[in-house]
C-alpha cells in the first residue's frame, strides 16, 4: 500500500511541475443541492466533497458552468477532467471513465395530483407507455426510454419539467427526489400540495465523476480523487457535509454494485 501511495505522489509532483500549477477543471451544471449556482461559485454537496478530497494537496479545484450536454463535450475533448454528477451506464462507459461512487442516487417519478387524485403506482418502465413523459437532455434513462418507445418531451432542465407538470404538459417526469423537493419547495412553495411521488424508485445506483480519457495525467488524478474520498469518508468529513445539508443517511449507502 505505501509503494502504491508513494507512485501516486511521485506522479502528481510530476504533473504539477509539467502543468506549473494550473487549476484542475470540473465542470457541471445547476442541481440543488447536490451542485448550486451560488452567481458563478459552486456550491453544493458534490463540490464540497470534491474540495475536501483536494484540500491538503498542491492541486487547485476550478469548477465551471456549462449546460449538461456542453459540459460532456467538454470532457470528451480533454477541456475539462470531469463532469458532476453522473450514474454510470453501458454507453457513457464506452466514451468516459468514472471515479469511485460518492453518493448513493434514487431517481423517482413525480407526478401533478390534480391528474392523478388517486395515486400512481408502477412496476415496470413499460407501464408509463401512452402517458406523456418529461425529460431531461443527456440524463442517463435516454436510452432506456427510447428502447422502449415512451413519449418524452426533452428539455434542458429539471425546473423545465417541473413547471410542465404543474401545468398538466406532461404527466410524469424523472429526477432524483430530493432534487425534486427542492426545486418545489424552492419555486413553486405554496403549490407543494399540487405535486406527489411515486414510491418506487427508477433505479438505486451512485453518482460519480464522469471523467475524460484525454485530460492529462487523467488516470493517476483519479487515483487520487478515489483515495481521497476514502479519507473523507474515514475522517468525519465526508459524513459532517452530508449532515450540513440534511441529508439521511441513505445516500451514503452506495447499492452493492456499485
Amino acid at each position: 500500500m505505501k509503494s502504491v501511495i508513494f507512485t501516486l505522489l511521485l506522479l502528481l509532483s510530476f504533473f504539477s511541475m509539467a502543468k506549473a500549477q494550473e487549476p484542475l477543471v470540473f465542470v457541471t451544471s445547476d442541481y440543488p443541492p447536490y451542485v448550486i449556482d451560488n452567481n458563478g461559485v459552486a456550491t453544493g454537496m458534490v463540490p464540497d466533497i470534491i474540495r475536501a478530497i483536494f484540500k491538503d494537496s498542491d492541486i487547485e479545484v476550478d469548477i465551471v458552468f456549462q449546460p449538461w450536454n456542453r459540459g460532456q463535450a467538454s470532457v470528451i475533448s480533454g477541456a475539462a477532467f470531469a463532469t458532476f454528477p453522473y450514474v454510470m451506464t453501458r454507453e457513457r462507459a464506452k466514451v468516459f471513465d468514472f471515479s469511485d461512487p460518492f453518493l448513493a442516487f434514487f431517481p423517482k417519478f413525480f407526478y401533478n395530483k390534480m391528474r392523478f387524485p388517486n395515486g400512481f403506482s408502477w412496476k415496470k418502465l413499460k407501464d408509463f407507455q401512452g402517458y406523456k413523459m418529461g425529460g431531461v437532455r443527456g440524463f442517463w434513462y435516454e436510452a432506456d426510454f427510447q428502447a422502449l418507445r415512451l413519449n418524452v418531451n426533452y428539455v434542458s432542465t429539471d425546473l423545465q419539467n417541473m413547471n410542465m407538470l404543474l401545468k398538466e404538459r406532461v404527466d410524469f417526469t424523472l429526477i432524483d427526489e430530493m432534487v425534486g423537493w427542492h426545486l418545489i419547495k424552492t419555486n413553486f412553495p405554496h403549490k407543494k400540495d399540487h405535486f406527489a411521488v411515486a414510491k418506487k424508485p427508477e433505479s438505486q445506483s451512485g453518482l460519480h465523476l464522469m471523467i475524460s480519457r484525454k485530460y492529462p495525467n487523467a488516470k493517476v488524478l483519479t487515483q487520487v480523487f478515489n483515495k481521497g474520498l476514502k479519507t473523507i469518508k474515514t475522517n468525519g468529513t465526508y459524513q459532517k457535509i452530508l449532515n450540513d445539508y440534511q441529508v439521511s443517511e441513505e445516500y451514503a449507502q452506495i447499492p452493492q454494485d456499485e
